[in-house]
């Protein structure tokens, strides 16, 4: 649980909704800042509070394949 901004910045925690597979976000964006705010994902039908479901299929694919 991150419980604030110095949690945050251990961590590396970029904003609600994170998503961890293995321990990774594998939708982390380049430069993105340590932050207790709300995340932002960019899907192919524009800015939303989650990956969409063929994101979140293709990053498990990834993990599973990278296992």
């Amino acid at each position: 649980m991150i419980d604030g901004q110095a949690e945050a910045v251990r961590s590396g925690f970029t904003g609600s909704p994170t998503i961890l597979i293995d321990g990774h976000d594998p939708f982390a964006e380049p430069g993105a800042v340590p932050s207790l705010a709300c995340r932002i994902y960019r899907t192919p039908n524009g800015p939303a509070g989650a990956p969409d479901i063929d994101q979140l299929s293709q990053a498990l694919g990834a993990a599973a394949e990278g296992a």
